[in-house]
């Protein structure tokens, strides 16, 4: 996000210092509509890498689940963040009207899945190239395919983040009407949406880690927000916003496991 922190509205002004500490660096996700991408390339929907004798996800009951988003981290700007190479794939379940979130353990892939290859052929021959096709039932937020494009970006905490109040301030302990004041110009000047890896994640309701202490040092891993520019046809429910968790030890091993799932909407 590019905003000039000296130029911030009066009522955060007293509050500067504090918001530019949570700076973290972020890879912002740009899309565009695109019909010819190669299995291997960075992506939202369409085909996913898949060597040849790999089965195709599947949740536990054995339905297919659909790719949300493929990164290649060969593609990415220079990071200390993430790997150098290989491809990690989302799947979500396009069967199920929660797109395969369980709200009782968001952390249980099945009707979700994070897959990571750590090597990457490019070469069509040692790859399916025959996928299933969604049914006329599937509630997926994601149609048709675009191309990724990758930019190095600065982030900063968002409002709903649920330490918003311990890094910045409470903006609900304020009289009323300073308190309505903070919020709109907060949410005016810096939000989290938008797609990304890294950085400060969005929502629309609350964040997940608020009610979990088991999961507080997990990072944002990966958010796709909705989307309906220039051809791009992303909508999680009523205008949402769906986020991936990790803990950053995990991050380093490469250990997508345990990737917590969420997604929520207006």
């Amino acid at each position: 996000m590019s905003i000039d922190l000296n130029e911030l509205p009066a009522c955060l002004q007293p509050y500067k210092e504090q918001i530019v500490a949570t700076q973290k660096d972020s890879i912002e996700i740009n899309l565009s509509a695109a019909d010819q991408l190669s299995l291997w390339q960075s992506k939202v929907g369409g085909h996913p890498y898949l060597p040849i004798g790999q089965q195709y996800p599947q949740s536990l009951e054995g339905e297919n689940l659909q790719l949300l988003a493929q990164i290649n981290f060969a593609e990415l700007p220079e990071n200390d963040q993430y790997p150098k190479s290989g491809i990690l794939q989302f799947f979500i379940n396009p069967n199920d009207d929660l797109y395969g979130l369980d709200f009782d353990d968001q952390q249980k892939q099945d009707g979700f899945r994070v897959i990571f290859y750590d090597t990457v052929q490019q070469d069509d021959s040692a790859l399916v190239q025959d996928f299933p096709v969604l049914g006329d039932d599937a509630y997926s937020p994601v149609s048709g395919q675009s191309a990724v494009q990758f930019e190095k970006a600065v982030s900063y905490i968002d409002l709903n983040n649920f330490d918003f109040a311990s890094k910045v301030t409470d903006p609900y302990d304020k009289e009323d009407d300073e308190s309505e004041a903070f919020v709109d110009e907060y949410s005016e000047v810096i939000s989290a949406n938008g797609h990304r890896l890294g950085g400060y994640p969005f929502f629309t309701q609350s964040d997940p880690r608020e009610y979990n202490e088991n999961i507080q040092d997990y990072v944002l891993l990966l958010q796709i927000d909705t989307d309906d520019t220039d051809g791009i046809e992303i909508m999680w429910g009523d205008s949402g916003v769906g986020n991936f968790f990790i803990h950053p030890d995990d991050l380093k091993k490469r250990d997508f496991s345990k990737v917590l799932y969420n997604w929520d909407c207006y």
